[in-house]
């Protein structure tokens, strides 16, 4: 009986320099590596408190859906990635005013300041302040900060399913904006097996290739804004509230 040869499968849409196979996301133009725990954790920390506290199915709709609204609410092909948090920061107030005016009487954004609060409540410029203005929450901040930890450990190690959840996420929403725009001839793994049957080879291709494209950069090249000036900002304060326990 002929073996399968998964490898051919994954590595067929690699590109060979000399011994080094280059995958598929980073042959794009514009394209550069980032450190993950660096810059993208404090950008997909959000998303993270959302998987960990929710189902799989409502934290994949909500924060889809939000996305999507965002665009659609936004209405300029300029907006950039919103899956990543530092990116409302680029946001003008008028933007956001029309955000949460649109989405006030909509279950999502009661589902984000449900799970989000505890964020708001610990982090100065938090990127989301906004869905928050005028709405009364309140949360111990001894709790807050046990989930805030929460958060950022489930993210520290990149390999995880969780991890792997949220970074997929990410991605598949920038699709579903337009925000990320794949080749017709690059082989898309099945994005939902990583819910669905984690343990699979297929689940395995979504994560290898949402890894390589969140390493890629999408979301902070100079085209999205430049500096990352968020996750500066957060490393710091999460070092300052750490020290201060």
């Amino acid at each position: 009986m002929k073996k399968a040869n998964h490898q051919g499968r994954v590595l067929k849409d690699h590109k060979q320099v000399g011994r080094k196979l280059i995958p598929p996301m980073m042959q794009l133009p514009n394209m550069k590596e980032t450190s993950f725990r660096d810059n993208t954790l404090p950008c997909l920390v959000w998303i993270s408190a959302i998987f960990l506290r929710e189902s799989d199915k409502k934290a994949v709709h909500y924060i889809t859906e939000f996305l999507i609204k965002c665009k659609d609410i936004i209405n300029d092909k300029k907006m950039p990635p919103l899956a990543f948090l530092n990116n409302f920061n680029k946001l003008s107030e008028e933007n956001k005013r029309a955000i949460v005016n649109e989405l006030n009487d909509d279950a999502m954004l009661q589902f984000l300041r449900d799970n989000l609060e505890h964020q708001h409540h610990l982090l100065e410029d938090y990127p989301l302040a906004f869905i928050f203005d005028g709405y009364p929450y309140g949360v111990d901040k001894d709790d807050a900060l046990d989930m805030l930890k929460e958060d950022v450990d489930a993210l520290l190690d990149r390999y995880t399913l969780h991890s792997t959840k949220v970074q997929t996420t990410a991605m598949v929403s920038m699709m579903a904006t337009g925000k990320l725009c794949i080749s017709s001839e690059i082989d898309l793994p099945d994005f939902n097996a990583i819910f669905t049957d984690p343990d699979s080879d297929e689940s395995k291709r979504v994560a290898s290739f949402t890894r390589c494209n969140i390493n890629a950069g999408a979301g902070f090249g100079p085209v999205e804004g430049g500096e990352n000036e968020w996750a500066d900002s957060f490393w710091k304060q999460v070092f300052s509230i750490s020290e201060c326990e």
